[in-house]
């Protein structure tokens, strides 16, 4: 059983004249979370390309490569999948980048870590995949160029806890790039149906900002109904005494 004093999940909160309503809503446990995804799994890829997500993954990793610069120490590019799910933002951003990288990948759920391992190695991909949650990275500081979560934060009681665990395994010039469902009727529904946070872009730069990450414009929304569900953060590990980010894209 979750501990009273876990964090909550906000779902509705409004102002009556000196009164307010606030609906708040507690996490699924993360062994609850792994088995609901365990279940989803089967289903996940066909579920996901029917809705487009894959084609809308791969056009923002294109479009953020077009617009910026690789960093001139990254010639073998090192990632990080946060929830790795049945792999359909890595193998995005592998056919966006078209170039070497070395993966790595993580999932509380085994069966779609299972299902990630397939598709990837179908691919012609190769990628080290852990059970492991964001929120402890089994990995030394400094670790990646780049980290990609799409759709774990909100699931977490403290999304910033897990944005400061991903900023301490990203190299400092190194970024994180992160889908997150969006404060829409679209999801309202996800929230209802899996217990998430749902985010504005000023909610989302806040995480980005409590957990030591300096936000960067996203030029690249996500497209068709992965973005009316789906909102996209960047975020930069700022070097220390650096005039501005170093762009990894």
């Amino acid at each position: 059983m979750q501990s009273t004093n876990a964090p909550l999940i906000p779902v509705f909160t409004r102002w009556f004249g000196s009164w307010q309503i606030r609906v708040e809503r507690r996490p699924l446990h993360p062994e609850a979370l792994a088995e609901a995804y365990d279940r989803a799994a089967p289903r996940w890829t066909r579920l996901t390309d029917r809705l487009g997500y894959g084609r809308s993954y791969e056009r923002l990793f294109e479009g953020l490569i077009r617009r910026q610069t690789l960093g001139a120490d990254a010639a073998l590019l090192r990632v990080l999948d946060c929830g790795v799910g049945t792999g359909s933002f890595s193998l995005a951003l592998a056919r966006a980048w078209r170039k070497p990288m070395a993966l790595t990948a993580v999932d509380l759920s085994p069966a779609m870590l299972a299902a990630a391992e397939a598709r990837i190695r179908a691919a012609g991909l190769h990628a080290r995949l852990l059970e492991a949650c964001v929120c402890a990275l089994p990995f030394a500081d400094a670790s990646f160029d780049l980290v990609v979560a799409a759709h774990v934060l909100e699931h977490l009681p403290d999304p910033v806890e897990a944005l400061a665990e991903i900023r301490r395994v990203l190299r400092p010039g190194g970024q994180v790039v992160a889908c997150i469902t969006r404060h829409s009727w679209l999801g309202a529904y996800i929230q209802a149906k899996w217990r998430t946070h749902r985010l504005t872009r000023e909610q989302a730069d806040r995480w980005l900002c409590q957990a030591g990450l300096e936000p960067a414009p996203v030029q690249e929304p996500l497209t068709g109904l992965s973005g009316l569900t789906s909102l996209v953060a960047v975020g930069h590990h700022q070097q220390a005494g650096a005039a501005g980010p170093e762009l990894l894209f």
